[in-house]
C-alpha cells in the first residue's frame, strides 16, 4: 500500500538530511543522482550556518573535524534553519563527545563556549530582553541587572588570545579564568575580555532585576555600578 503524499514528503525530508543520502542512497522511484546533489546542498548550507559561529573552533577540530562532521549529521538532523540554533546543536553534540574523549587541543571546548556566547551575544537584544521578562519588571520598579546580551564565561583556560590573534598564533594558559562577552558601547560586534572574580561574582548575582536598596550603600560601590554602567555591562531602570 502507497503511503500517503505527507509521510512520503516527511520521509524524503529526513532522508535528505542524513548522512545515507549524502552518501548517494535513495529511495525507491526517487533518481538517485538528483537525490544526492539536493542532500550535499542541504549539507553545505548547514554546514555553513554553523562554521560561520563557530569558525575558530572548526579550524581548531583539525583532522578529526570530518569525521565529527560525520556523525553529527548522522546523529543530530536539523530542526530549525536557525543559524544560532544549528550552532547549539554542533556544540551540544561536541560537549558529548568530550564526555568520552578530552578535547584536543584540550581548550576547544573554552573556544568553543565562547564562539557561541559571542554569537548569542550578538542576537537581537529584543528577543533576548522578552526572554527575561520578569514579576519585578512588571511591576515596574527600579532597579540594576546584568545587561541581557552580557554573557558569562568561566573558562579553564585563558582563551582570550585566540580571539585577539587566531587560533593559529596562540597557545591559551591554563588558568582559571572569568570572562565576560559582551558588545561594549559604540563598537559593532562582541568582544571578550577578562574580569576580576569579585566583578564576575557580582555580575552573575545581577542576573535578575535587583532593588538598589539591596545593595551596599558605600559610594565606592555606587561608583563601581556607574563605570559597569558606563561599559555596558548593567542597565538601570529608575
Amino acid at each position: 500500500m502507497a503511503k500517503p503524499l505527507l509521510e512520503r514528503q516527511v520521509s524524503l525530508i529526513e532522508h535528505l538530511t542524513s548522512g545515507t543520502a549524502i552518501g548517494g542512497s535513495a529511495p525507491e522511484g526517487i533518481d538517485r543522482a538528483l537525490l544526492w546533489v539536493e542532500a550535499r546542498f542541504s549539507y553545505a548550507k548547514r554546514m555553513e550556518k554553523i562554521n560561520a559561529v563557530l569558525p575558530k573552533t572548526f579550524e581548531l577540530l583539525g583532522s578529526r573535524r570530518d569525521a565529527l562532521v560525520c556523525a553529527f549529521i548522522e546523529g543530530c538532523p536539523p530542526t530549525t534553519l536557525s543559524r544560532l540554533e544549528n550552532a547549539r546543536q554542533f556544540y551540544r553534540f561536541l560537549i558529548s563527545c568530550w564526555l568520552r574523549e578530552d578535547p584536543d587541543p584540550p581548550y576547544l571546548r573554552d573556544v568553543a563556549a565562547c564562539e557561541l556566547a559571542c554569537a548569542e551575544a550578538d542576537a537581537d537584544p529584543e528577543r533576548q530582553t522578552a526572554h527575561r521578562v520578569t514579576s519585578a519588571e512588571r511591576l515596574d520598579r527600579g532597579g540594576f541587572r546584568r545587561c541581557p546580551n552580557v554573557i558569562l564565561q568561566r573558562c579553564a583556560y585563558d582563551v582570550r588570545p585566540i580571539f585577539e590573534a587566531g587560533p593559529e598564533k596562540a597557545v591559551p594558559v591554563k588558568r582559571d579564568t572569568p570572562l565576560v562577552i559582551a558588545i561594549p558601547p559604540g563598537a559593532d560586534s562582541p568582544e571578550v575580555f577578562e574580569v576580576v572574580p569579585t566583578i564576575f561574582n557580582l555580575l552573575a548575582v545581577l542576573d535578575d532585576w535587583t532593588d538598589p536598596h539591596a545593595l551596599p550603600a558605600e559610594p565606592e560601590f555606587a561608583n563601581l555600578l556607574a563605570d559597569l554602567t558606563s561599559r555596558g555591562l548593567i542597565e538601570v531602570r529608575q
